[in-house]
């Protein structure tokens, strides 16, 4: 499919997950992983021809990275800590002046300018799902785990109130109990508004994870991974519904196995429309 790829890599496991999909789906790939101190693991190293280490913030040493590769595509996958955007104190020159007098501040809105900017050197971002469609949530139950009429009566209710709060572009995570809702999820992360349901609801909680109205998939992609199952399993929640064909699941089959065990649901569904 390509050459050379950039992977402008974030945290935790995604990008690691991008950089072995490329290598396994097409070996003639060259990938090389540009990396933010603090945030990027180190394991990433396994799988790139070439890694460079930059500040968070240092838009114009991101900048002459990918001008020095020649690169012609690049994808985005990871998450940058969304808190880092109001730390200006980190920005150098070139994203000081790229974002002053920008009336949004939601990190929807910083990435997509950041992209706009660098596509002007001459580099397209990719889908970032381009390599990971095998790792999409599927339709319905998936881990064989009995759906019964109660717990698909507040998922109906989680799925209403999801699908209008994705239209704000606030957040993609909400927690709800009983009818009620205990989380909509904003700046804080997705694992930040689990627990605050828990703590509002307590035990028995179902978490809906859904993609922004309009999400850009080149650099916003809803993810869930173990480190969050663990979480649910803490709170004792009673259910995780992804959007269908829309959140990545990473280490899927474990994932869905471990889900299992512990006795939490995962289901695939679609926005109400």
């Amino acid at each position: 499919m390509c050459s050379k790829v950039g992977i402008i890599a974030g945290n935790r496991l995604l990008p690691l997950m991008l950089a072995q999909r490329i290598r396994e789906k097409d070996g003639d790939c060259e990938v090389v992983a540009f990396c933010f101190k603090g945030q990027t693991s180190k394991r990433i190293s396994k799988y790139a021809a070439r890694c460079y280490w930059l500040s968070v913030g240092a838009l114009s040493d991101l900048r002459k990275a990918l001008e020095s590769e020649n690169l012609s595509r690049c994808i985005m996958a990871g998450q940058i800590n969304p808190l880092c955007i109001f730390r200006k104190s980190r920005w150098d020159q070139e994203l000081t002046s790229l974002l002053n007098g920008a009336d949004d501040f939601r990190p929807h809105a910083i990435f997509k300018k950041i992209i706009s900017y660098l596509e002007k050197t001459g580099v397209e971002f990719l889908d970032s799902t381009l390599y990971l469609k095998e790792d999409f949530a599927e339709p319905g139950v998936m881990n064989g785990l009995n759906l019964d009429q109660g717990i698909a009566k507040n998922i109906d209710f989680g799925l209403d109130v999801a699908s209008k709060f994705v239209e704000l572009d606030v957040g993609q995570t909400i927690g709800v109990k009983g009818g009620g809702v205990a989380a909509l999820e904003s700046l804080e992360g997705t694992d930040r508004a689990i627990k605050r349901a828990f703590r509002l609801a307590g035990k028995g909680c179902i978490i809906l994870k859904f993609c922004k109205a309009n999400q850009d998939l080149r650099f916003d992609l809803p993810v869930v991974g173990i480190s969050t199952l663990k979480l649910l399993k803490r709170i004792k929640a009673a259910a995780l519904v992804l959007e269908e064909n829309k959140v990545i699941i990473l280490e899927k089959q474990e994932f869905l196995s471990l889900a299992k065990k512990w006795g939490i649901l995962i289901v695939g569904r679609q926005k109400f429309a």
